[in-house]
């Protein structure tokens, strides 16, 4: 069994997409599981954006994670156990990092909780509240890596140092993400109609 799923990983490498979905199909289920016996009462923490996010940063296009994933785990250690392990450990530590975050929200500036009775600053914060929402799905459907980081780096908080540390990854890739993000933010702000600096 080890030796299989060695194989299956290599072909993976190889630009096998039937392994990707494998991999996906085997072990997405027991691990969405575990993430929601775990997390499903923690504030700020979606076992479903834990699940998606484990996996887009083990298959993402360079397959940095799982080249190193593959280099550390000769074919007879390379067990389903093993391979489990690593999403979950992936997994956990973006969970850990957006419960910090949600932690940290708690503190509302004043600013933000002081009542207006001037109705067109309410309607200007509706308006605004409507464009993010609309900005970040168009995000979110313009780059799945960029929007990653958009919600490890903006709305987690995390630095990019940090965020190298939680996924597994170079700065280096973190900084590439960033550029992925920022391509597609100006594409979606010309879309809505959005000015950006």
């Amino acid at each position: 069994m080890n030796n299989f799923i060695h194989r299956r990983l290599g072909r993976l490498l190889a630009g096998d997409r039937a392994a990707a979905a494998w991999l996906y199909d085997e072990f997405a289920p027991g691990l969405y599981h575990r993430l929601t016996l775990r997390y499903r009462h923690v504030a700020g923490v979606e076992p479903v954006d834990l699940l998606h996010d484990a996996f887009v940063f083990f298959l993402r296009p360079n397959n940095r994670a799982l080249r190193e994933f593959l280099h550390r785990t000769p074919p007879a250690e390379c067990s389903s156990a093993a391979l489990e392990k690593r999403l979950w450990d992936l997994a956990c530590g973006l969970a850990t990092n957006r419960r910090r975050s949600a932690w940290s929200r708690r503190a509302v500036p004043m600013a933000e909780i002081r009542e207006t009775t001037e109705e067109s600053n309410a309607e200007r914060g509706t308006i605004a509240r409507d464009s993010l929402k609309k900005l970040d799905r168009c995000i979110e459907a313009e780059t799945q890596e960029g929007y990653l980081y958009y919600q490890m780096r903006y709305v987690d908080g995390l630095k990019p140092r940090q965020i190298a540390a939680a996924t597994g990854q170079p700065v280096g890739e973190v900084y590439r993400l960033r550029s992925a993000l920022d391509r597609a933010l100006r594409r979606c702000a010309e879309r809505l109609g959005l000015s950006t600096p």
